[in-house]
């Protein structure tokens, strides 16, 4: 082992934020092996971790998500795992059954998927396709809630999971509060809004994992959106 098993509590850290920041930049997603053994040649020159975090910050510019990052970046982005951490971390649950986030819940029904804030079916003639797709127009709920909430406004719904669940249900998915932003006209408007509130709740996310010396990781499967093809859902 190139530390005989031993590694302090700061190179612990230093591994945690590359861990992190190479994940939701996508470090490895173009010439991937190339990268890799650039990275292994530092190790194994007896580099640091710390020392990896120097070519990240060359190539983006910056080590911290920033709010334009989440422009057009759907399920498929590296932020989109990030973001479900981040959100599960803050507390975010069920909109029906206040049940935290987790990939484990048992029965279809409970499956977490995310689910458009603004239906699909009532933005698709207004709005670019990467728009309504983005990751700012999702929230981690379960299937039961996804299918009840169906292709209804935000206007319509968002108020009565306040009634059931109280103002965090929504806070603790960082979803604006301001019911003007719920109106379908202020789709882009809101967007702006919850991508510096998600790039705010990843930041926070990773420095404090960062300063526990403790990673987080997905548990099970992999997300879905089951909802997703079906007319007016979702």
């Amino acid at each position: 082992m190139l530390k005989e098993d031993e590694i302090s509590l700061d190179e612990q850290r230093d591994m945690l934020r590359w861990l992190y920041v190479a994940n939701y930049r996508g470090h490895y997603s173009a010439s991937s092996e190339t990268t890799l053994d650039a990275d292994l040649g530092v190790l194994f020159r007896g580099g640091s971790f710390k020392e990896l975090l120097e070519p990240l910050l060359t190539k983006f510019g910056r080590l911290h998500v920033e709010a334009g990052d989440f422009r057009g970046r759907g399920e498929r982005s590296p932020l989109f795992s990030i973001a479900y951490l981040a959100l599960k971390n803050a507390g975010a649950a069920d909109w029906i059954t206040g049940l935290g986030l987790s990939l484990r819940h048992q029965g279809q029904l409970h499956y977490i998927e995310y689910h458009h804030i603004f239906p699909k079916s009532l933005l698709r003639e207004t709005y670019e396709k990467a728009e309504i797709n983005e990751i700012a127009n999702m929230a981690f709920i379960s299937s039961k809630a996804n299918r009840e909430i169906s292709n209804k406004e935000p206007t319509k719904y968002l108020p009565t999971i306040i009634l059931k669940r109280g103002k965090e249900a929504l806070s603790n998915q960082v979803i604006t509060l301001d019911k003007e932003l719920w109106e379908l006209d202020r789709f882009r408007d809101f967007l702006e809004n919850r991508r510096a509130a998600l790039a705010a709740a990843v930041n926070r996310f990773v420095e404090a994992s960062v300063a526990e010396g403790k990673a987080a990781a997905i548990e099970g499967g992999p997300m879905r959106d089951t909802a997703s093809g079906q007319e007016g859902v979702s």
